[in-house]
């Protein structure tokens, strides 16, 4: 991982990766030139929107990176590990200008919308509209990673639009399955939202316990089951204090914060993120690496 490393020495391997992919050497398996957790997601794409030389060998990375992720989640449903949360997943991306927090909220989106499995959610990305309360399903368009990334920077961005709350979000996702007519195997498990904006809304003056519990029987009464309500991770990568996490909130976790550990940890546990791993997080910065426990 080239968490804290000079951009020489990242520049220095993505050029071995572009070349071995020009000689057609070996970039999976044993022996492979590739590593595929080398770099974040936010990382590659850097590379990937900034650097024109080094953008071949980003876009392999960022192969290498998803199959690697669809292979373990793939390993880990058939021993029943209880991971593979990404395979039946969902993103929501609120962005507004353009810096390195968007660029953290798109390869994130554009990431869970490769690893999600159901073929009525992969590929696709949510959006809040121009419009009052208005959402927007979109097939992410591209031929290449950075064509993609355009296209979700361009979608998602809403300087002029309105912030989606989770219970409009969960009327869209209810709205989106009628209108296709999912199953209810077929319904989203987990919808992640980035923000690099901050922008959660509170319920006001109604109990978040109440307005949980009425989308529940709205899931239920349309044929989606009991517990068919996603959970919503809502992350808001433009805190800029210590990270820190609420789950107060039934069928909603609440992250604020950023930094790398961060991030690797919310990749290594598919989108499970609770206080210890924050806790993990923090200390496995290089600060705290130096410190020795006494008995």
């Amino acid at each position: 991982m080239f968490i804290g490393r000079k951009r020489s020495e990242v520049t220095m391997y993505l050029e071995e990766v572009k070349k071995a992919g020009g000689r057609g050497g070996n970039l999976s398996g044993h022996g492979s030139i590739i590593k595929p957790d080398a770099m974040l997601p936010n990382e590659i794409i850097r590379y990937v929107l900034d650097d024109g030389d080094v953008r071949e060998g980003a876009e392999l990375q960022w192969k290498a990176m998803v199959e690697d992720m669809y292979l373990k989640q793939q390993q880990q449903q058939k021993q029943g590990e209880g991971l593979g949360k990404f395979r039946n997943c969902l993103a929501v991306c609120h962005i507004r200008d353009s810096n390195g927090l968007t660029r953290l909220a798109v390869s994130l989106g554009l990431l869970l919308s490769e690893l999600s499995e159901e073929p009525a959610w992969k590929g696709k990305v949510i959006s809040s509209g121009h419009l009052r309360n208005q959402m927007m399903l979109h097939s992410i368009q591209g031929d290449d990673l950075k064509s993609k990334c355009e296209f979700v920077m361009r979608t998602c961005n809403r300087n002029l639009g309105s912030f989606a709350n989770n219970w409009e979000i969960w009327d869209f996702i209810l709205e989106v399955a009628e209108k296709e007519n999912l199953k209810a195997e077929q319904m989203v498990k987990k919808v992640f939202v980035f923000a690099n904006y901050g922008g959660y809304v509170g319920v006001g003056g109604t109990s978040w316990k109440t307005l949980y519990e009425a989308k529940r029987r709205e899931f239920k009464e349309k044929g989606y089951g009991d517990d068919a309500v996603p959970h919503i991770l809502h992350w808001d990568i433009s805190y800029q204090k210590m990270p820190r996490i609420e789950e107060h909130h039934p069928g909603v976790t609440l992250l604020s914060g950023f930094s790398d550990n961060l991030v690797k940890s919310f990749l290594d546990n598919c989108g499970e993120i609770g206080p210890h791993h924050l806790m993990e997080a923090a200390i496995a910065d290089k600060a705290y690496q130096a410190l020795t426990v006494v008995d």
